[in-house]
Protein backbone atom coordinates (compact mmCIF):
# COMPACT_ATOMS: atom_id res chain seq x y z
CA UNK A 1 0.00 0.00 0.00
CA UNK A 2 1.56 3.57 -0.85
CA UNK A 3 1.74 6.11 1.88
CA UNK A 4 0.47 9.46 1.30
CA UNK A 5 2.68 12.08 -0.70
CA UNK A 6 3.98 14.50 2.19
CA UNK A 7 3.24 18.01 1.67
CA UNK A 8 5.35 19.19 4.64
CA UNK A 9 8.38 18.02 2.92
CA UNK A 10 8.76 20.49 0.54
CA UNK A 11 7.94 22.51 3.24
CA UNK A 12 10.74 21.70 5.29
CA UNK A 13 13.21 21.44 2.39
CA UNK A 14 12.51 24.63 0.79
CA UNK A 15 12.00 27.29 3.87
CA UNK A 16 14.34 29.88 1.88
CA UNK A 17 11.12 29.77 -1.02
CA UNK A 18 8.24 28.56 1.10
CA UNK A 19 9.29 31.79 4.03
CA UNK A 20 9.12 34.23 1.33
CA UNK A 21 5.74 33.05 -0.07
CA UNK A 22 4.46 32.76 3.76
CA UNK A 23 5.24 37.10 4.34
CA UNK A 24 4.45 38.13 1.13
CA UNK A 25 1.08 36.34 1.48
CA UNK A 26 0.47 37.12 5.32
CA UNK A 27 1.46 41.07 4.41
CA UNK A 28 -1.15 41.08 1.68
CA UNK A 29 -3.84 39.53 4.03
CA UNK A 30 -2.98 42.24 6.55
CA UNK A 31 -3.18 44.96 3.92
CA UNK A 32 -6.45 43.93 2.66
CA UNK A 33 -8.05 43.64 6.15
CA UNK A 34 -6.38 46.86 7.36
CA UNK A 35 -7.66 48.94 4.45
CA UNK A 36 -11.03 47.36 5.24
CA UNK A 37 -10.84 48.09 8.50
CA UNK A 38 -10.22 51.96 7.92
CA UNK A 39 -12.79 52.41 5.07
CA UNK A 40 -15.17 50.76 7.29
CA UNK A 41 -14.32 53.02 10.04
CA UNK A 42 -15.79 56.18 8.28
CA UNK A 43 -19.11 53.66 7.47
CA UNK A 44 -19.28 53.25 11.41
CA UNK A 45 -18.73 56.59 12.58
CA UNK A 46 -21.64 57.98 9.91
CA UNK A 47 -23.86 55.43 10.95
CA UNK A 48 -24.30 57.27 14.32
CA UNK A 49 -25.49 60.13 11.60
CA UNK A 50 -27.48 59.24 9.17
CA UNK A 51 -29.31 56.20 11.30
CA UNK A 52 -29.43 56.44 14.75
CA UNK A 53 -29.67 60.45 15.41
CA UNK A 54 -32.23 60.64 12.91
CA UNK A 55 -34.64 57.98 15.13
CA UNK A 56 -35.04 60.63 17.83
CA UNK A 57 -34.78 63.95 16.16
CA UNK A 58 -35.80 65.41 13.15
CA UNK A 59 -35.53 68.81 11.55
CA UNK A 60 -38.08 70.25 9.20
CA UNK A 61 -38.27 73.61 6.92
CA UNK A 62 -41.49 73.88 5.19
CA UNK A 63 -42.24 76.22 2.23
CA UNK A 64 -44.93 78.68 2.67
CA UNK A 65 -46.85 76.88 0.26
CA UNK A 66 -47.01 73.37 2.19
CA UNK A 67 -48.21 75.46 5.08
CA UNK A 68 -51.35 76.68 3.13
CA UNK A 69 -50.02 80.14 3.04
CA UNK A 70 -50.99 82.53 0.13
CA UNK A 71 -48.59 85.24 -0.68
CA UNK A 72 -51.25 87.00 -3.14
CA UNK A 73 -53.88 87.73 -0.75
CA UNK A 74 -51.44 89.57 1.86
CA UNK A 75 -51.31 93.33 1.26
CA UNK A 76 -47.81 93.96 3.46
CA UNK A 77 -44.13 91.56 4.27
CA UNK A 78 -45.68 92.48 7.82
CA UNK A 79 -48.67 90.82 7.24
CA UNK A 80 -47.47 87.66 5.04
CA UNK A 81 -44.76 87.03 7.82
CA UNK A 82 -47.72 86.93 10.43
CA UNK A 83 -49.37 84.44 8.25
CA UNK A 84 -46.87 82.31 8.26
CA UNK A 85 -46.05 82.67 11.50
CA UNK A 86 -49.69 81.32 12.51
CA UNK A 87 -49.73 78.43 10.02
CA UNK A 88 -46.57 77.57 11.68
CA UNK A 89 -47.72 77.75 14.89
CA UNK A 90 -50.97 75.64 14.03
CA UNK A 91 -48.34 72.87 12.47
CA UNK A 92 -46.81 72.54 15.41
CA UNK A 93 -49.72 71.88 17.82
CA UNK A 94 -50.55 69.44 15.63
CA UNK A 95 -47.17 67.58 15.36
CA UNK A 96 -46.94 68.27 19.93
CA UNK A 97 -50.38 66.14 19.73
CA UNK A 98 -49.19 63.32 17.37
CA UNK A 99 -48.35 60.06 19.09
CA UNK A 100 -44.73 59.35 19.15
CA UNK A 101 -43.31 63.41 18.94
CA UNK A 102 -42.12 64.89 22.29
CA UNK A 103 -41.79 68.30 21.68
CA UNK A 104 -41.05 70.91 18.57
CA UNK A 105 -39.22 73.57 18.60
CA UNK A 106 -38.82 76.31 15.78
CA UNK A 107 -35.47 77.75 16.12
CA UNK A 108 -32.05 78.78 14.54
CA UNK A 109 -29.14 75.49 13.96
CA UNK A 110 -25.99 75.41 13.70
CA UNK A 111 -23.97 72.60 11.73
CA UNK A 112 -21.04 70.63 13.65
CA UNK A 113 -18.46 68.89 11.04
CA UNK A 114 -17.49 65.01 11.67
CA UNK A 115 -14.71 63.95 9.77
CA UNK A 116 -14.00 60.17 8.96
CA UNK A 117 -10.79 58.31 7.47
CA UNK A 118 -12.72 59.21 3.96
CA UNK A 119 -14.84 61.85 3.50
CA UNK A 120 -16.68 63.94 6.13
CA UNK A 121 -19.97 64.79 7.18
CA UNK A 122 -22.01 68.09 8.26
CA UNK A 123 -24.78 67.74 10.36
CA UNK A 124 -27.41 70.64 12.04
CA UNK A 125 -28.05 70.99 15.46
CA UNK A 126 -30.49 73.14 17.62
CA UNK A 127 -29.52 76.26 19.43
CA UNK A 128 -31.86 76.75 22.34
CA UNK A 129 -32.52 78.94 25.62
CA UNK A 130 -30.10 78.41 28.34
CA UNK A 131 -33.25 77.09 30.54
CA UNK A 132 -34.53 74.79 27.77
CA UNK A 133 -31.13 72.71 27.33
CA UNK A 134 -31.18 70.57 30.58
CA UNK A 135 -34.35 68.90 29.06
CA UNK A 136 -32.78 68.65 25.96
CA UNK A 137 -29.68 66.87 26.94
CA UNK A 138 -31.84 64.19 29.34
CA UNK A 139 -33.83 63.46 26.16
CA UNK A 140 -30.96 62.59 23.58
CA UNK A 141 -29.15 60.96 26.61
CA UNK A 142 -26.62 63.26 27.02
CA UNK A 143 -24.00 63.81 30.14
CA UNK A 144 -21.98 66.87 30.45
CA UNK A 145 -18.41 65.52 31.31
CA UNK A 146 -16.15 68.79 30.99
CA UNK A 147 -16.84 72.41 31.38
CA UNK A 148 -19.71 73.85 31.82
CA UNK A 149 -23.26 74.31 30.67
CA UNK A 150 -23.76 77.08 28.34
CA UNK A 151 -25.08 80.72 30.50
CA UNK A 152 -24.73 83.44 27.74
CA UNK A 153 -24.94 83.72 24.49
CA UNK A 154 -23.43 81.53 21.44
CA UNK A 155 -21.97 78.76 24.05
CA UNK A 156 -22.29 75.26 22.25
CA UNK A 157 -21.58 72.09 24.30
CA UNK A 158 -19.76 69.25 21.64
CA UNK A 159 -20.12 65.68 21.56
CA UNK A 160 -16.63 64.08 22.82
CA UNK A 161 -16.19 62.47 19.43
CA UNK A 162 -16.98 65.41 17.36
CA UNK A 163 -14.58 67.63 19.90
CA UNK A 164 -11.45 65.33 19.33
CA UNK A 165 -12.31 64.66 15.81
CA UNK A 166 -12.16 68.44 15.07
CA UNK A 167 -9.53 69.83 17.57
CA UNK A 168 -11.89 71.84 19.79
CA UNK A 169 -10.48 73.53 23.10
CA UNK A 170 -13.11 74.69 25.61
CA UNK A 171 -13.02 78.41 25.70
CA UNK A 172 -12.22 77.98 21.38
CA UNK A 173 -14.17 79.43 19.00
CA UNK A 174 -16.52 76.91 17.36
CA UNK A 175 -16.25 76.16 13.62
CA UNK A 176 -14.47 79.58 13.40
CA UNK A 177 -14.32 78.75 9.63
CA UNK A 178 -18.20 78.85 8.72
CA UNK A 179 -19.50 81.65 11.68
CA UNK A 180 -16.18 83.12 12.37
CA UNK A 181 -15.90 84.26 16.34
CA UNK A 182 -19.51 83.89 17.25
CA UNK A 183 -19.77 80.92 18.96
CA UNK A 184 -17.38 79.26 21.52
CA UNK A 185 -17.06 75.65 23.38
CA UNK A 186 -18.58 75.82 26.63
CA UNK A 187 -18.61 72.20 27.53
CA UNK A 188 -17.92 68.55 26.52
CA UNK A 189 -20.90 66.16 26.07
CA UNK A 190 -20.85 61.85 26.50
CA UNK A 191 -23.87 60.75 24.30
CA UNK A 192 -24.52 57.58 22.03
CA UNK A 193 -25.99 60.41 19.33
CA UNK A 194 -22.80 62.86 18.91
CA UNK A 195 -25.21 65.29 20.30
CA UNK A 196 -24.52 68.77 20.16
CA UNK A 197 -26.52 72.31 21.40
CA UNK A 198 -26.19 75.69 22.21
CA UNK A 199 -27.18 79.13 22.43
CA UNK A 200 -28.27 81.40 19.92
CA UNK A 201 -26.41 84.60 19.18
CA UNK A 202 -27.46 87.16 17.38
CA UNK A 203 -28.96 85.74 13.90
CA UNK A 204 -26.32 83.52 12.96
CA UNK A 205 -26.53 80.32 11.74
CA UNK A 206 -27.26 77.99 9.00
CA UNK A 207 -31.04 77.99 9.33
CA UNK A 208 -34.41 78.24 11.13
CA UNK A 209 -35.82 74.94 11.65
CA UNK A 210 -38.52 73.29 13.67
CA UNK A 211 -36.72 70.33 16.04
CA UNK A 212 -38.83 67.55 16.57
CA UNK A 213 -38.35 65.35 18.94
CA UNK A 214 -39.67 61.77 17.87
CA UNK A 215 -39.63 58.30 18.50
CA UNK A 216 -37.79 55.97 16.25
CA UNK A 217 -41.91 54.25 14.78
CA UNK A 218 -42.55 58.48 14.18
CA UNK A 219 -39.46 59.32 12.83
CA UNK A 220 -40.33 59.72 9.13
CA UNK A 221 -41.36 63.37 9.08
CA UNK A 222 -43.34 62.75 5.34
CA UNK A 223 -45.65 60.65 6.78
CA UNK A 224 -46.33 62.35 10.13
CA UNK A 225 -47.16 65.72 8.13
CA UNK A 226 -49.72 63.47 5.80
CA UNK A 227 -51.21 61.93 9.25
CA UNK A 228 -52.36 65.75 10.22
CA UNK A 229 -53.16 66.46 6.66
CA UNK A 230 -49.86 68.21 4.92
CA UNK A 231 -48.37 66.44 2.00
CA UNK A 232 -44.58 67.63 2.04
CA UNK A 233 -43.34 68.61 -1.10
CA UNK A 234 -40.00 68.96 -2.91
CA UNK A 235 -39.50 72.34 -2.05
CA UNK A 236 -39.93 71.47 1.73
CA UNK A 237 -36.65 70.68 3.93
CA UNK A 238 -36.99 67.15 6.09
CA UNK A 239 -33.83 66.38 7.83
CA UNK A 240 -35.33 62.70 8.88
CA UNK A 241 -34.64 58.84 9.24
CA UNK A 242 -35.74 58.52 5.93
CA UNK A 243 -33.79 61.19 4.47
CA UNK A 244 -30.78 59.74 6.65
CA UNK A 245 -31.37 55.80 5.20
CA UNK A 246 -30.72 57.01 2.49
CA UNK A 247 -28.21 59.13 2.26
CA UNK A 248 -26.17 56.73 3.83
CA UNK A 249 -26.87 54.18 1.73
CA UNK A 250 -26.19 56.35 -1.27
CA UNK A 251 -23.04 58.27 -0.03
CA UNK A 252 -21.26 56.26 2.68
CA UNK A 253 -22.34 52.25 2.03
CA UNK A 254 -22.17 52.46 -1.43
CA UNK A 255 -19.42 54.13 -2.11
CA UNK A 256 -17.03 52.56 0.41
CA UNK A 257 -18.37 49.20 -0.70
CA UNK A 258 -17.17 50.49 -4.69
CA UNK A 259 -13.79 51.63 -3.00
CA UNK A 260 -13.09 48.56 -1.43
CA UNK A 261 -14.01 46.28 -4.31
CA UNK A 262 -11.99 48.31 -6.81
CA UNK A 263 -8.73 48.25 -4.19
CA UNK A 264 -9.47 44.07 -3.60
CA UNK A 265 -9.61 43.69 -7.50
CA UNK A 266 -6.37 45.58 -8.00
CA UNK A 267 -4.52 43.59 -5.14
CA UNK A 268 -6.21 40.59 -6.27
CA UNK A 269 -4.48 40.74 -9.84
CA UNK A 270 -0.80 42.07 -8.82
CA UNK A 271 -1.25 38.84 -6.43
CA UNK A 272 -2.63 36.55 -8.68
CA UNK A 273 0.32 37.54 -11.53
CA UNK A 274 3.15 37.31 -8.57
CA UNK A 275 2.12 34.03 -6.75
CA UNK A 276 1.25 32.58 -10.49
CA UNK A 277 5.15 33.94 -11.55
CA UNK A 278 6.56 32.33 -7.92
CA UNK A 279 4.19 29.09 -8.20
CA UNK A 280 5.58 28.27 -11.57
CA UNK A 281 9.35 28.56 -10.38
CA UNK A 282 8.81 26.20 -7.66
CA UNK A 283 7.08 23.56 -10.00
CA UNK A 284 10.02 23.86 -12.81
CA UNK A 285 12.22 23.18 -10.12
CA UNK A 286 10.52 20.17 -9.44
CA UNK A 287 9.92 18.64 -12.40
CA UNK A 288 11.86 15.56 -11.93
CA UNK A 289 10.51 14.87 -8.34
CA UNK A 290 7.21 14.94 -9.80
CA UNK A 291 8.30 12.67 -12.35
CA UNK A 292 10.17 10.37 -9.50
CA UNK A 293 6.74 9.97 -7.65
CA UNK A 294 5.13 8.76 -11.32
CA UNK A 295 7.42 6.40 -11.94
CA UNK A 296 7.11 4.76 -8.13
CA UNK A 297 3.60 4.13 -8.58
CA UNK A 298 2.13 7.48 -7.34
CA UNK A 299 -0.53 8.65 -9.78
CA UNK A 300 -1.54 12.19 -10.97
CA UNK A 301 -4.31 12.63 -8.83
CA UNK A 302 -1.69 11.31 -6.05
CA UNK A 303 0.89 14.26 -7.28
CA UNK A 304 -2.12 16.87 -7.65
CA UNK A 305 -3.21 15.67 -3.80
CA UNK A 306 0.37 16.65 -2.81
CA UNK A 307 0.05 20.03 -4.54
CA UNK A 308 -2.97 21.15 -3.03
CA UNK A 309 -1.77 19.65 0.40
CA UNK A 310 1.13 22.26 0.05
CA UNK A 311 -1.10 25.27 -1.26
CA UNK A 312 -3.36 24.58 1.77
CA UNK A 313 -0.74 24.69 4.31
CA UNK A 314 0.96 28.14 2.70
CA UNK A 315 -2.14 29.67 2.44
CA UNK A 316 -3.16 28.76 6.17
CA UNK A 317 -0.12 29.28 8.00
CA UNK A 318 -0.15 32.76 5.77
CA UNK A 319 -3.52 33.50 6.83
CA UNK A 320 -3.03 32.54 10.52
CA UNK A 321 -0.06 35.15 10.38
CA UNK A 322 -1.86 37.73 8.56
CA UNK A 323 -4.41 37.37 11.30
CA UNK A 324 -2.23 37.58 14.00
CA UNK A 325 -0.02 40.72 12.74
CA UNK A 326 -3.30 42.38 11.85
CA UNK A 327 -5.20 42.23 15.24
CA UNK A 328 -1.96 44.00 16.83
CA UNK A 329 -1.92 46.43 14.16
CA UNK A 330 -5.58 47.41 14.46
CA UNK A 331 -5.10 48.01 18.28
CA UNK A 332 -2.36 49.72 18.12
CA UNK A 333 -4.23 51.85 15.42
CA UNK A 334 -7.68 52.23 17.38
CA UNK A 335 -6.22 52.92 20.54
CA UNK A 336 -3.32 55.69 19.31
CA UNK A 337 -4.82 57.59 16.45
CA UNK A 338 -8.89 56.01 15.77
CA UNK A 339 -9.86 57.40 19.49
CA UNK A 340 -8.08 60.88 18.97
CA UNK A 341 -9.92 61.66 16.62
CA UNK A 342 -12.79 60.94 17.53
CA UNK A 343 -14.21 57.66 15.87
CA UNK A 344 -16.46 55.05 15.81
CA UNK A 345 -15.03 51.66 14.87
CA UNK A 346 -14.92 47.77 15.42
CA UNK A 347 -12.17 45.04 14.69
CA UNK A 348 -14.52 42.31 13.30
CA UNK A 349 -16.49 42.52 10.06
CA UNK A 350 -17.35 39.10 9.12
CA UNK A 351 -18.83 39.50 5.65
CA UNK A 352 -15.60 41.41 4.33
CA UNK A 353 -13.39 39.07 5.70
CA UNK A 354 -15.58 36.26 3.43
CA UNK A 355 -14.62 38.25 0.73
CA UNK A 356 -11.31 38.87 1.25
CA UNK A 357 -10.82 34.46 2.07
CA UNK A 358 -12.78 34.39 -1.60
CA UNK A 359 -10.31 36.78 -2.90
CA UNK A 360 -7.72 33.82 -1.84
CA UNK A 361 -9.64 31.45 -3.06
CA UNK A 362 -10.09 32.78 -6.31
CA UNK A 363 -5.73 32.81 -6.63
CA UNK A 364 -5.93 29.27 -5.57
CA UNK A 365 -8.49 28.70 -8.19
CA UNK A 366 -6.42 30.62 -10.92
CA UNK A 367 -2.83 28.25 -9.97
CA UNK A 368 -4.72 25.25 -11.20
CA UNK A 369 -3.80 26.05 -14.53
CA UNK A 370 -0.41 26.04 -14.09
CA UNK A 371 -0.57 23.13 -11.64
CA UNK A 372 -3.00 21.08 -14.54
CA UNK A 373 -0.24 21.61 -17.26
CA UNK A 374 2.58 20.52 -14.93
CA UNK A 375 0.49 17.50 -14.91
CA UNK A 376 -0.21 16.82 -17.86
CA UNK A 377 3.54 16.53 -18.78
CA UNK A 378 5.07 14.35 -16.13
CA UNK A 379 6.33 11.27 -17.50
CA UNK A 380 8.36 8.60 -15.61
CA UNK A 381 11.52 7.57 -15.68
CA UNK A 382 11.86 4.88 -18.44
CA UNK A 383 9.47 7.70 -20.41
CA UNK A 384 12.16 10.31 -19.65
CA UNK A 385 14.98 8.02 -20.73
CA UNK A 386 13.30 7.51 -24.23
Amino acid sequence: MKSKLSALKFVRNNKKQVWTMLVALSLTFMTMYLIHFLFLTTQESFRVLFLEQPKKIAFAALSIETMGVDRTSCLSEEELNQKIEEARNSIMDMLKAHEGISDVIYTQCLTANYQGIVGGVGYDFPLLEADQIPDFLEYMDAKLIEGRMPEGPGEILVDKKVFHNQKMEIGGYFNESAYGKVFKVAGVLASDYLTCVGTPQGYTNTGWYMVILCDEENADMSKVLHDIGIEATEYDALCDAVDGADMYRKEVTNQVDAALLAILVVVMIFLAISILVAYVSFMRSRVNEYCLYASIGFSRRDIYGMMMREIGAVFGISIIMGTVVTIGIMILVGHVMLDSLGLVYRYFYPEHLLRIFAAFLAIVGFLQIPIIVTLNHIKTMDKMEE
